[in-house]
């Protein structure tokens, strides 16, 4: 058995750990409703990756996305309608759709602004919840 083998069984253990306790992020992104909100489930998890988005644009596209990223990562996922919540996303500092930022141990520690593959979130995440 190879490192990439003996990797990828290391992977599928620890997710069946998780998925039998319990334990780890919720499978569906979390939709935040205020900064209230925000603040309690940006410190409730290891690493939360937040998703900036508005009805209609390019970060609606995303969701199957983003949605993929929550049910195959350890991170938990939080989207942000920035309509809906302008003062949260002034707060953020999000001055376009789509914004990505990638929490850890409570602080931002990356954005990511723009169109974004699955693969590149996903490995964004992976830097922080190994």
């Amino acid at each position: 058995m190879d490192d990439e083998d003996l990797a990828e069984v290391r992977e599928r253990k620890k997710r069946a750990l998780v998925q039998d306790h319990g334990l780890g992020a919720p499978p569906s992104p979390v939709y935040v409703d205020g900064s209230r909100n925000f603040e309690k489930t940006v410190a409730a998890h290891d690493v939360v990756l937040v998703h900036y988005y508005a009805r209609g644009g390019a970060g609606q596209r995303l969701h199957p996305v983003v949605e993929s990223v929550a049910r195959e990562t350890f991170a938990a996922v939080a989207k942000v309608n920035v309509v809906h919540h302008q003062k949260l996303a002034l707060e953020q500092g999000v001055e376009g759709t789509p914004t990505f930022d990638v929490y850890a141990g409570g602080e931002r520690v990356e954005r990511i602004e723009g169109q974004v593959e699955k693969a590149e979130l996903a490995g964004l995440v992976g830097e922080y919840t190994e």
